[in-house]
């Protein structure tokens, strides 16, 4: 069993020590907060194994002084990964210091407390000793409103989100979503593992041994698919979003288009979306589209909401959506919805029957089966 614990210690480190480099590395809006998740259950993995596995040979006082390190640290973990989805489905900068330095404050305390521990050791007296339980183990509770709002987040910015990206997948951000509810579970999980623990009682060493390989899962999953998911909003676009109804009326009277420049600039995007095919391209984005037109994203942005009364999702969709229902009612075409769905611009079936349903307000199928029987 100990070498079991020993192992799950091993591989989390290393994952999360390998994860931090990575996100590090990559310098993006969202690469701050993640690599400083990672290095923070990298401390933890760290300096929380050594006295597991020398547990023996150390001393009370050595341990406080590992607590200096491991205890402030989980209470970073919540503020992080709310930041992480924040700074996802933002089109602000990333990192903001002073913005984000009042989440810091409950470790901040408990850093001086358990700084104030290893010095005077006041763990000794019974209020001291409640004093530290109380730092070794609120941090589970104190993270779970950034949990909630991480999820809440996936939802909220999916307007902002429109405006830049069209495709389903990346921006229903469903692995978000499960991932937070998977480390939601992790988290309750480790709340009643230490419910023996705070109470005085033996606790059960095969359910720590299960939560520590789950949490490891968790933090695989974390990695794999944070590191791999792409940036939502580019840097370059961020100032062309408008971001809530009286900013972007502001943001439209500085930029100097008037009603008619709005119209001619949305009836150029429309032309060489149907000449060249541009829907056809499943990760087509605002980016690309000012490339290939040559207008920069905030003309394009504000041609779109002003002068069709639609997003980029909408816009871009609604291409694709009309260039599928041709082939679908095409009774010479016998090719699959998937393969139809594919090249019309889809990532995969899911994401085109969902837009298909919003677009048109039936499915591909009930779509295809009327247009036969006309």
């Amino acid at each position: 069993m100990h070498i079991l614990n020993a192992l799950s210690i091993g591989a989390t480190l290393g994952l999360t020590a390998l994860a931090a480099a990575l996100a590090f590395a990559s310098r993006t809006r969202v690469s701050g907060y993640l690599a400083g998740f990672f290095a923070c259950v990298t401390l933890d993995s760290l300096f929380g194994g050594i006295p597991f596995a020398l547990r023996e040979w150390l001393s009370e006082d050595a341990l406080r002084w590992f607590r200096v390190v491991v205890v402030p640290n989980a209470y970073l973990l919540g503020p992080l990964l709310y930041g992480y989805a924040k700074a996802l489905t933002s089109a602000g900068p990333g990192v903001q210091v002073r913005r984000d330095l009042r989440h810091a404050l409950p470790c901040t305390v408990v850093l001086a407390l358990s700084l104030g521990n290893a010095l005077a050791a006041f763990d000794r007296s019974p209020i001291g000793r409640m004093l530290v339980q109380l730092t070794l183990h609120a941090w589970v509770l104190q993270g779970v409103p950034y949990l909630v709002l991480a999820a809440r987040r996936t939802y909220t910015a999916r307007p902002l989100l429109e405006q830049v990206n069209a495709d389903e997948a990346a921006l229903h951000l469903a692995w978000l979503r499960r991932l937070v509810a998977v480390i939601g579970a992790m988290w309750l999980l480790e709340a009643i593992d230490r419910i023996p623990r705070v109470a005085g009682l033996a606790g059960y060493e095969g359910f720590n041994l299960a939560l520590a390989w789950l949490t490891f899962g968790a933090l695989f999953l974390l990695a794999w698919f944070a590191l791999r998911q792409r940036v939502l909003i580019p840097p370059e676009v961020t100032e062309s979003l408008p971001t809530g109804e009286e900013g972007a009326v502001a943001r439209y009277e500085r930029s100097g288009l008037d009603p008619a420049q709005c119209a001619r600039i949305a009836d150029e995007l429309a032309q060489l979306m149907r000449s060249g095919h541009l829907y056809a391209d499943s990760r087509f984005d605002l980016r690309e589209l000012s490339r290939r037109s040559g207008w920069p994203p905030s003309y394009i942005s504000q041609a779109l909401n002003q002068g069709l009364r639609q997003n980029f999702f909408e816009f871009v969709n609604g291409f694709r959506i009309a260039a599928a229902q041709r082939c679908l009612a095409d009774p010479d075409d016998r090719r699959t919805t998937l393969d139809i769905a594919l090249a019309c611009g889809f990532g995969s079936k899911s994401t085109f029957n969902a837009v298909f349903k919003r677009m048109s307000g039936m499915t591909p199928r009930e779509f295809r089966r009327g247009a036969s029987s006309r």
